[in-house]
C-alpha cells in the first residue's frame, strides 16, 4: 500500500481547477507606470511641488493679483514662467513613464497555450487567471507562478533557468509529482477535459525559494514542495514543454512581489538646493521686514507731510496697514531672490548632458550596438558623489562563462598564460605543448572528469551533442575531457554514462550519486567501470577533500600549485578517486538504499554514510577553470576603490562562487582579513559579528565581511543591525552571498537610512536586480543578452561594467562639478540684481520705489544672463576626459562636497551682496557728481542710475562666468558679450525709439541709456566695478586663510582625550559580551580558489526515482 504523505498548510488560497467564474483573483496584467490618465496631472503636479522652489513662485502669484500691493498691475505674470516650467517638467516625465507602459504592453502582449474545452488555444498573458492549465514550451518564459503537472520527459523532470529571479544561469531542475505526471502518462493530454482538482497554498508572498501546498488528486491529498513550483519570470530548458496550473498571477507573483514601485528620485545636490532656498526666502523676509520696518517708523516721524504729499485716506494712514503693505510689495519687488530660470535651465541643461552622454563613443558597446542610455537626467550630478556601489555578480561583473585553463597531474602543472588564438573549443582556453594527452595518467584524469559529474547531453538533427549542466564549473569540465580526447557521449536507460575515450565507447554504469551541497563541498560518483571495478569518483574543495586522501601521498607540489591557481584567481577543484570491492559496496549500498528511504532523517543518515565511504581517496589531480570577466573589471574595480568608494558585492549565488570571483576582479587580496558570518540561528550570527568586531578593533589591516542571506535574515533587532553597520564600517570590501532580490534591496536601504550623508549606486543586469536598482540613490542597469529589466527599471544604462568608470569619473565628476555652480551662480546672479534695489531704499526711504525698468528687469534671465550659463554647463572642462577617467582622485571632488554646501554657497551670495552695494553707491556718484552737459545744463536723473547700475549688473554677471570657466571657445565668448550686447540693443530701443516708448508708456526712461553713455562718469564707474567686484573674493579666501592660520592648535593631551571620547561613544557593546580570544576560526586569509556553483538536488536528473527500491 502506498504511504500517502500529509503537509500542514495554512489553507489560506484555494485554486480549483476547473477555474470558477467570475474569478476572486487578481488578474495576470502587470503595471510599472507612474501614473495613468486619471492621476498624471495630480500626482506629477504634487511632485512638482516637492521642489520648495515652485511652492515660492506660486505664493508670488497669488500675492501679485492683490492690487494694493501688486507692482504688475495685478497680473499675475509669474505664472507664465511657472507655467512653462511645470509644463516642461511634466513633459518630461511622460515620455519617461510612455516608455515604462510600452514595455508593460510588450510583457502583457506575451503570447502562451491555455487548455480549453476545445484544446489548446493561444491567449495573452494579462489574460490569464488563477486556476488556468496552461503549457510552455522549450525556451519560453512562465507566465504566471505555475504548479508543475508533467512535462515531455518520461520522469516529469524539467529544466529551469532563473537568471531573471536569482542571477543564476545554471539550469535548475523540477520535478512533478508521480501521481500528476502518471495520469497524463497513461491518458494524454486528452485527460485535462475531465480533470478537477483543488491545490490549497499560502497566501501570496514574496519568499521565492519557498513554496507550501497540496493537491487532491483522486480524493487523496499530496503535499507540493518547491520542487513542483515553476517561477514566472523563470524560462523553460532543455525540456520541450511543460504543462502546468495558475496559482499565482500578475502583481501576485513572486518576481512581482519582490519588485518595487519606481519612486521619483531627487540628487543630494537638489535636496541642499531646495534647504538653500529656504534660507534664501528667510534672507529675503528679513529685508522685506526691515524695509517695511523702515518705512513704517519713517512714515510716522513724517506722517504730516507724508499725508499731504502722497494724499492718503484714513484707511491707509494706518502704521499695521501700511507695515503689512510696504512688506508684500518689498517681496513682489524682490521676486527675483530666488530664480525661477534656475529650474528650467537646469532641467534644460541636465537633459543636454544626457544627450552628451548617450553619444559618448567611450561607452557605446559595438557589438551589440549599445549606446549608455539616460532615464533620469534629474540625477546626473548625484553620479558625482557614489560612496557605496552595490553591484551584481552574474551578468555584471562576469560573462558567467567558465573556461577550461590549467590543471595539475602527477605533481606537475599544466597550460600557460597565454591565450588561445585558434581551434578555439568551448569552455576551453588550454595552451601547453608539452602536455601527452595519451598519457595513462591523463587518461584515467580527465576519465574522471567524463564520469563524475550531472550532465545530461542533448543530441540535435545534425548530430552535434550539446551538453546540459546545472553548473558552469561541470560544463567547463566535461568540455575539456572532450577538447583532450574522453569525450561524454550520453547516457543510456541503464544509467550508464557513454564515453568515447580516443575512439573507443565504453560504458561506466553510474551506481550511486552523491550529491554537491554547501555544507560538503564535494560530489561523488559510485561507478562500475568497463573492467568490472568499482570505484568512487569524488572531486571537491581542497579543505575538504585533503584531510580524506590516503595517508603517505607527496602533496607538497600540488599544494604549491593549488595556492598558485588561486592566487591567478582560478577556480580550483581536487580530483581523486578510489577502488571499492564488491563486499564493502554492497554492505554500503544496502544502508545507503535504506537512508535514502527514511524520509524524516534521510540527510543526516545519507552525510554519515557518505562520509564514511569517503575516506583514504587517491589523488588524481587539479582543475582550474576561469570565471571569465568582463573586460576591463579588475581594473576598473581597483580604481573605484582607489577614489574612496566602498563596493559591496551582491549575489544569488554560493559563498565560494562569490569569493571566487572577488579574487578574479581584485575586490579580494590575500593580504585581506575575511570575516565570514554565516549562522542560521540569532546567536550564532551575534557571536559571529562580535567575533569579527573584536578582530578589527584590535588588528590593523584589511578587512572583507562575507555574509550570508540566512544570517541577514537574523539581523533584524536594533542591536545587531548596530553590529552589523560597525563591522562594516571597518571592511573595504562587503560580500553578501545567497541574497533574495529583496534583501538586496534592504541593504542598500540599511546604508541609505543610516547613512544619510553618503550616496548609494546599484548595478545590476537581471530582472533581481530591480529591487536594489530602485532601492538605491541611482541605479545602473546593464544592458545585456538577459532581457531588460534591469534597463528599464534603472536610471542609467551601460554594456558594460568598465562603462562605470567613465560614467562616474568623466560625466559624473563633470555634471557634479558643473552643475553646482549653475545653480549657485544663478542664486549669484539673481541676489546681484535685486540687492541693489534694497540699497537704493536708503535713497527712498524704503517705501518700495522700483529702481529698474520693468520690462528690462523681466528680461533678465532669459535674455541676458541664460545662454552663457548653459554653454558652460555642457561644454566646461577643467581637465582632459582621459585624465579623469584614469585619475580616481579627482573624483573625491563630490565625495567631500568642496563645490556645494551651505558655506560654499553663502560664499557666494555674500560676494552677491559686496558686489550689488559697490555697483548701486559707485553708480549713484557717479550720477551725482555729473554736473550736466555744457550746451544745455541738463543733470541725470533716477532712471539714469536705473541703467548705469542695471548695465553694471549685466556686465559683471556675464563676466563672472568668463572668470570660473576653465575652457572658452569662440561660441562661450560670443555669448558672453553677446549677452551684454542684446542689453544695451534692448535698452536702447525701450528707451529711445518712440512707438515702444509710446507702447509701454515708458515716458519717465526716455532717453536715459543715451544719456548714461554721455556721461563719462559712466567708464570710470565700469571700470572701478569690475576691478573692485572681483577682488571681493580673493580677499575674502585670505582673510579665512589668516583666520585659520591663528588659531591656537589644541594641546596634545586635548587631542588624545577627545579620541579617547570618541572611542567611548562609539563602543556600544558591552565588554562581557565580547568573545574572550581574539582567535576566530571565522577569519581568514589564504584562498586556495575552490568553487563549485551547483545547486543541491540535481540526482534525480540522472538517475530514475525508483532506482533506489532494488539493488544494481
Amino acid at each position: 500500500m502506498e504511504r500517502t504523505q500529509t503537509l500542514a498548510v495554512q489553507e489560506n488560497r484555494i485554486v480549483k481547477v476547473p477555474r470558477e467564474e467570475p474569478s476572486n483573483f487578481k488578474p495576470n496584467g502587470i503595471s510599472t507606470c507612474k501614473y495613468n490618465l486619471l492621476t498624471f496631472i495630480p500626482k506629477n503636479l504634487w511632485l512638482q511641488f516637492q521642489k520648495l522652489a515652485n511652492v515660492y513662485f506660486l505664493a508670488i502669484a497669488v500675492l501679485q493679483v492683490i492690487p494694493q500691493i501688486s507692482v504688475s498691475g495685478g497680473i499675475p505674470n509669474i505664472l507664465l514662467p511657472l507655467l512653462f516650467v511645470l509644463t516642461l517638467s511634466a513633459i518630461k516625465d511622460l515620455l519617461e513613464d510612455l516608455k515604462r507602459r510600452r514595455a508593460d504592453k510588450e510583457e502583457n502582449s506575451r503570447i502562451v497555450e491555455y487548455w480549453t474545452n476545445d484544446g489548446w488555444k493561444l491567449i495573452a498573458w494579462k489574460k490569464l487567471h488563477v486556476g488556468d492549465i496552461v503549457k510552455v514550451k522549450k525556451n519560453e518564459y512562465f507566465p504566471t507562478d505555475l504548479v508543475l503537472l508533467t512535462s515531455s520527459e518520461s520522469s516529469g523532470i524539467c529544466y529551469i533557468e532563473t537568471k531573471n529571479l536569482d542571477g543564476e544561469t545554471n539550469l535548475k531542475h523540477k520535478l512533478s509529482l508521480k501521481q500528476t505526471h502518471k495520469i497524463f502518462t497513461e491518458a494524454g493530454e486528452g485527460v485535462l477535459n475531465r480533470f478537477e482538482t483543488e491545490i490549497k497554498c499560502e497566501d501570496p508572498n514574496a519568499m521565492i525559494y519557498q513554496f507550501k501546498g497540496t493537491i487532491l488528486i483522486n480524493g487523496v491529498t499530496i503535499p507540493i514542495t518547491p520542487e513542483q513550483f515553476l517561477l514566472r519570470g523563470s524560462s523553460l530548458r532543455n525540456t520541450d514543454w511543460i504543462i502546468g496550473i495558475s496559482v499565482y498571477t500578475g502583481h501576485e507573483t513572486k518576481i512581482m512581489l519582490n519588485s518595487s514601485n519606481a519612486q521619483s528620485k531627487f540628487s543630494a545636490v537638489e535636496h541642499q538646493m531646495n534647504r538653500q532656498v529656504v534660507y534664501i526666502f528667510l534672507m529675503q523676509c528679513c529685508i522685506c521686514l526691515f524695509g517695511a520696518v523702515f518705512y513704517t517708523i519713517w512714515f510716522e516721524v513724517t506722517e504730516d507731510d507724508t499725508e499731504q504729499y502722497l494724499d492718503l485716506d484714513d484707511e491707509t494712514q494706518s502704521g499695521v496697514v501700511i507695515f503689512i503693505l510696504i512688506f508684500f510689495s518689498w517681496m513682489l519687488i524682490f521676486t527675483n531672490f530666488v530664480p525661477i530660470s534656475l529650474i528650467v535651465t537646469l532641467e534644460m541643461v541636465r537633459f543636454l548632458q544626457a544627450i552628451w552622454i548617450s553619444w559618448d563613443l567611450k561607452i557605446y558597446y559595438e557589438p551589440t550596438d549599445t549606446p549608455a542610455g539616460v532615464q533620469s537626467s534629474n540625477l546626473n550630478e548625484e553620479l558625482g558623489q557614489i560612496h557605496y556601489v552595490f553591484s551584481d555578480k552574474t551578468g555584471t561583473l562576469t560573462c558567467n562563462v567558465m573556461e577550461f585553463r590549467k590543471f595539475c597531474i602527477d605533481g606537475k602543472s599544466y597550460g600557460t598564460n597565454s591565450r588561445t588564438k585558434i581551434d578555439k573549443q568551448p569552455n576551453v582556453d588550454f595552451v601547453d605543448p608539452n602536455f601527452d594527452r595519451k598519457s595513462e595518467k591523463a587518461i584515467e584524469f580527465f576519465t574522471n572528469l567524463a564520469v563524475c559529474h550531472t550532465v545530461v547531453t542533448e543530441k540535435h538533427e545534425d548530430g552535434t551533442i550539446e551538453y546540459k549542466a546545472s553548473s558552469p564549473d561541470e560544463q567547463a569540465l566535461v568540455c575539456a575531457a572532450k577538447y583532450f580526447g574522453v569525450e561524454l557521449l550520453g547516457r543510456d536507460r541503464e544509467q550508464s554514462v557513454i564515453v568515447n575515450v580516443n575512439g573507443k565507447e565504453q560504458l561506466y554504469k553510474i551506481l550511486n550519486v552523491i550529491e554537491f551541497t554547501s555544507n560538503r563541498k564535494r560530489m561523488s560518483v559510485i561507478a562500475r567501470y568497463p573492467n568490472g571495478k568499482i570505484y568512487l569518483l569524488c572531486k571537491g574543495a581542497d579543505t575538504v577533500i585533503l584531510p580524506r586522501l590516503r595517508q603517505g601521498q607527496n602533496l607538497d607540489a600540488p599544494w604549491k600549485y593549488l595556492e598558485s591557481y588561486a592566487c591567478e584567481g582560478l577556480r580550483t577543484l581536487v580530483i581523486t578517486f578510489k577502488e571499492i570491492s564488491e563486499e564493502d559496496y554492497e554492505a554500503w549500498n544496502t544502508e545507503f538504499i535504506e537512508a535514502m528511504n527514511n524520509l524524516e532523517n534521510r540527510e543526516k543518515l545519507t552525510a554519515q554514510l557518505a562520509e564514511r565511504i569517503e575516506q583514504d581517496l587517491e589523488l588524481i589531480g587539479i582543475t582550474a577553470i576561469e570565471d571569465k570577466l568582463q573586460d576591463g573589471v579588475p581594473s576598473t574595480i581597483a580604481m573605484i576603490r582607489e577614489a574612496g568608494i566602498k563596493i559591496w558585492l551582491l549575489t544569488g549565488d554560493k559563498i565560494e562562487t562569490a569569493v571566487n570571483i572577488g579574487y578574479s576582479c581584485a575586490l579580494l587580496t590575500n593580504e585581506m582579513i575575511q570575516a565570514t558570518v554565516d549562522g542560521n540561528s540569532t546567536n550564532t550570527v551575534k557571536y559571529q559579528l562580535q567575533e569579527a568586531l573584536a578582530t578589527f578593533r584590535l588588528e590593523t589591516a584589511k578587512y572583507a565581511l562575507i555574509i550570508s542571506g540566512d544570517a541577514l535574515l537574523r539581523i533584524a533587532k536594533p542591536e545587531l543591525i548596530r553590529l552589523f553597520l560597525k563591522c562594516v564600517d571597518y571592511v573595504e570590501v562587503v560580500l553578501a552571498c545567497r541574497v533574495s532580490p529583496q534583501q538586496k534591496a534592504q541593504l542598500v536601504k540599511l546604508i541609505k537610512d543610516t547613512k544619510p550623508k553618503v550616496r548609494t549606486l546599484s548595478i545590476g543586469d537581471g530582472a533581481n536586480d530591480v529591487n536594489m536598482i530602485l532601492a538605491a540613490h541611482v541605479g545602473v542597469g546593464i544592458a545585456g543578452v538577459e532581457g531588460k529589466q534591469a534597463v528599464r527599471a534603472a536610471d542609467y544604462s551601460i554594456a558594460q561594467f568598465s562603462y562605470l568608470k567613465r560614467l562616474l569619473f568623466v560625466h559624473g565628476r563633470e555634471c557634479y562639478r558643473k552643475n553646482t555652480n549653475l545653480i549657485c551662480y544663478n542664486f549669484y546672479k539673481n541676489v546681484l540684481l535685486v540687492m541693489p534695489l534694497f540699497f537704493y531704499g536708503l535713497f527712498s526711504a524704503y517705501s518700495g520705489q522700483i529702481l529698474y525698468n520693468m520690462w528690462t528687469y523681466q528680461l533678465f534671465n532669459v535674455f541676458y544672463a541664460a545662454s552663457p550659463i548653459i554653454i558652460y554647463a555642457i561644454f566646461d572642462k577643467d581637465y582632459d576626459y582621459e585624465n579623469l577617467e584614469t585619475t580616481p582622485s579627482s573624483y573625491k571632488l563630490g565625495l567631500i562636497g568642496d563645490l556645494f554646501s551651505t558655506k560654499v554657497f553663502w560664499l557666494w551670495i555674500v560676494e552677491a551682496v559686496l558686489q550689488a552695494m559697490l555697483i548701486l553707491f559707485v553708480a549713484v556718484l557717479a550720477i551725482c557728481y555729473y554736473t550736466g552737459d555744457e550746451d544745455y545744463g541738463r543733470v541725470n536723473g533716477m532712471w539714469v542710475a536705473s541703467d548705469l547700475v542695471y548695465s553694471l549688473v549685466v556686465i559683471i554677471v556675464n563676466l563672472k562666468i568668463f572668470l570660473f570657466s576653465f575652457t572658452q571657445y569662440w561660441f562661450s565668448i560670443l555669448a558672453i558679450f553677446g549677452s551684454i550686447a542684446t542689453y544695451y540693443l534692448t535698452s536702447l530701443i525701450l528707451t529711445m525709439w518712440l512707438p515702444i516708448i509710446n507702447w509701454f508708456d515708458n515716458y519717465d526712461g526716455r532717453g536715459s541709456t543715451e544719456q548714461m553713455f554721455e556721461n563719462p562718469n559712466t567708464y570710470s564707474s565700469l571700470v572701478l566695478c569690475i576691478i573692485g567686484a572681483f577682488l571681493f573674493l580673493p580677499i575674502i579666501s585670505h582673510i579665512k586663510e589668516m583666520v585659520d592660520l591663528l588659531k591656537p592648535s589644541p594641546p596634545y593631551y586635548e587631542e588624545v582625550e577627545k579620541d579617547e571620547k570618541k572611542e567611548e561613544e562609539e563602543q556600544f557593546i558591552e565588554e562581557e559580551e565580547l568573545p574572550l580570544s581574539t582567535y576566530t576560526p571565522l577569519l581568514t586569509r589564504r584562498h586556495t580558489g575552490f568553487a563549485f556553483s551547483q545547486e543541491a538536488g540535481h540526482v534525480p536528473q540522472i538517475t530514475d526515482p525508483d532506482f533506489y527500491q532494488s539493488k544494481p
